[in-house]
């Protein structure tokens, strides 16, 4: 039976809520208004914030990064090397509600799992990666520190 039903894991809903204020605290310091959703590795919310001047879009936008990364288990930003030379796949590809190239989705790995993924939105591409970024190693510092 075992190799038929396979376990995954995924990250629990306070460290998801905890790796949003990591970005928004890290967004802070530029300072910017973000949003940011972390999801399961099966593209199930976890948790979402918005600060209060962050663009409306900011949200849809954020679940999609994070989707794209939880999908393709590569962060959002790397289709667009991808796809440069392959106009076709990306029409298609911009064309699924859930997809984008953009910046700022980020698989979270946690012995070598994909346990969520993180997206931030509402910044500039470069601050939204790394508020993704600084939120996860925040985590992964906490729970490494912990032990």
């Amino acid at each position: 039976m075992q190799d038929i039903i396979r376990s995954t894991k995924e990250l629990n809903h306070e460290f998801a809520v905890q790796l949003c204020l990591a970005a928004i605290n890290h967004a802070n310091t530029f300072p910017a208004n973000i949003a940011v959703v972390v999801l399961t590795p099966a593209g199930i919310e976890l948790s979402a914030v918005r600060m209060n001047q962050a663009p409306l879009h900011a949200v849809n936008i954020a679940r999609k990064k994070a989707y794209t990364a939880a999908s393709f288990h590569v962060p959002s930003q790397s289709w667009q090397d991808k796809l440069k030379h392959k106009p076709d796949t990306m029409s298609a590809l911009l064309r699924e509600d859930n997809f984008t190239y953009l910046g700022g989705g980020i698989p979270v790995v946690i012995e070598n799992e994909i346990v969520a993924a993180i997206g931030v939105s509402g910044a500039t591409e470069a601050q939204d990666i790394e508020c993704a970024e600084m939120a996860i190693t925040t985590l992964l510092n906490s729970l490494f520190l912990s032990k």
